[in-house]
């Protein structure tokens, strides 16, 4: 096999923590140098591609993407933490002469699937994961790249293979994104690694005593060890008009592609809920050509979660764009014609036309088929231990977890893409015995008119907001205190939250007397 040795730059020219990409052959690669060493990687995240030289390089070595903050080990090529699920391509890095060499092989590509091990007949463990999404899919590769030689199945409801959820109220449902890009793995790597894929597969019971599922065609399955990541389920409004043909709930990919088929032949959509599904699926829909109206019971879009002053910053960039409003309203009824939906009713009278309806109210845990067997929160959430054990030899991670927030110890329960591959990740150490605490600092993103937002951290209520930045102009980070700590901090200065995202996951955040001072943000 041949290889391509390049000089790439001089050696003088790094200080610990420099980053520079640079091209050997035909691959893009990122130098970095950490503690007088150099290390070579492919250049660019493997989640969507991000250059992750505008990423944070942490001195332990992690590089954090500055797109979706997936985590790299730059020492290594390691994949860290989600989203994503390859490592890098690590190459070899050389000081000769004062001179930076790197090697590539000629074959190479900038990522490469982590190693795994494969089943052994010999084990006879079995554990079992009930979910395919973020949480569940990451928990059964990770069981795979820790060692494990037993039995992995994951049961999924869901008709497809995992896939990229967030995707489908965003590029995917205005039309920017392929459906190619959806799949988190190809069709081949499950049975490739001895992962038993069961989709359509539905759990209707769980007897933790007996340590065995009962599934919908009325079969039972035997567990060792047990996974919960089921994911939530969309709050179905109590009113008349609900089951009409033209309204929908968006959840799955199911849902997202018969949006897209009513999307096609409509003219007039209203939106349902100001919530982060309800402003991306009415930006999708603006860029597909359609009217759109968001009819909420808040006053101010996000008000709750991020205050009034960034709450009416995304209602007046959707205004700007065309989007209208009815807030502060509830809905009454939708309305219909030979069972069509053709609008909306709201509380005061008002009637919005529609050819299109999507409902974003929300979602619950998917634990109905827990109840009796484990611990049930009022919201239908699994409450766990700060290893997400729910009890012995059960776990559960994602959206169904509730679970103490390392920073605050109050009970929480996050609906983040990013947090439930980190729950997926822990929760399939735990399940080998590592016994870890969730420590690590949740995030989440949107991205709306080609405008993008980040939140790092978790701020359920707040003291106060510190704004940095104008609010009105579209350039701010809010920080979130609670006493004299940082909890949480949201924005549009993408590479500040970044580094951010860095601070928090070493729990180095500034106090909030810092922030209000001319050295921050530095």
């Amino acid at each position: 096999m041949g290889q391509t040795r390049e000089v790439v730059a001089r050696a003088a020219d790094f200080e610990d923590g420099d980053m520079k990409q640079v091209t050997v052959g035909d691959v893009d690669v990122l130098v970095a140098k950490i503690d007088g060493t150099f290390y070579a990687n492919g250049a660019h995240c493997t989640h969507y591609g991000a250059p992750l030289g505008d990423g944070v390089l942490e001195e332990s070595g992690e590089l954090i993407c500055p797109w979706h903050h997936a985590v790299f080990d730059v020492t290594t090529g390691d994949h860290v933490e989600s989203p994503g699920r390859d490592c890098l391509n690590h190459f070899s890095a050389e000081v000769e002469s004062r001179d930076i060499v790197v090697t590539v092989p000629d074959d190479a590509s900038e990522a490469r699937t982590p190693d795994m091990a494969q089943r052994d007949p010999d084990d006879e463990r079995h554990f079992v994961i009930i979910g395919g999404g973020q949480a569940g899919s990451t928990a059964a590769e990770t069981l795979r790249r820790e060692g494990f030689t037993g039995r992995v199945t994951v049961l999924s409801a869901d008709e497809y293979d995992p896939y990229d959820r967030p995707n489908l109220s965003k590029a995917y449902l205005s039309g920017e994104g392929q459906a190619g890009w959806l799949p988190l793995r190809d069709e081949s790597f499950w049975d490739d690694h001895d992962i038993d894929l069961q989709t359509g597969t539905r759990v209707d019971g769980l007897d933790t005593d007996g340590k065995q599922l009962e599934l919908s065609d009325g079969s039972r399955l035997p567990y060792d060890r047990l996974l919960v990541a089921t994911g939530g389920t969309p709050n179905r409004l109590p009113v008349d008009g609900i089951d009409l043909q033209g309204v929908f709930m968006l959840r799955d990919r199911h849902d997202c592609d018969a949006i897209i088929e009513q999307a096609e032949d409509a003219e007039r959509a209203v939106i349902v809920g100001s919530s982060f599904i309800g402003l991306e699926v009415a930006a999708a829909l603006r860029h597909r050509g359609l009217d759109v109206s968001v009819a909420s019971m808040e006053e101010v879009p996000f008000e709750g979660i991020f205050g009034r002053r960034v709450g009416t910053y995304f209602k007046s960039m959707h205004a700007d764009e065309g989007v209208g409003f009815q807030l502060g309203r509830r809905l009454e009824s939708i309305e219909g014609d030979d069972g069509r939906a053709n609008g909306v009713r709201l509380d005061d009278g008002t009637r919005l036309d529609a050819d299109l309806v999507v409902v974003g109210a929300g979602v619950h845990p998917s634990t109905d088929f827990a109840e009796g067997s484990l611990t049930l929160g009022d919201d239908g959430s699994i409450e766990t231990d700060s290893t997400l054990k729910a009890q012995p030899d059960v776990w559960a991670a994602g959206d169904v977890a509730r679970f103490p927030d390392v920073r605050t110890g109050r009970s929480v329960r996050i609906e983040h893409w990013q947090l439930a591959g980190q729950h997926g990740k822990l929760a399939a150490q735990n399940m080998l015995g590592a016994d870890r605490d969730y420590t690590e600092a949740p995030f989440f993103w949107t991205r709306q008119f080609e405008k993008s937002f980040k939140y790092v951290g978790h701020a359920d209520q707040w003291d106060e907001i510190v704004i940095d930045g104008d609010v009105d102009a579209g350039d701010f980070i809010a920080y979130y205190v609670e006493g004299d700590r940082v909890l949480a901090a949201a924005g549009t200065r993408g590479g500040d939250l970044t580094y951010l995202q860095s601070l928090m996951r070493h729990d180095a955040l500034p106090s909030a007397d810092t922030l209000q001072t001319e050295a921050w943000p530095v």
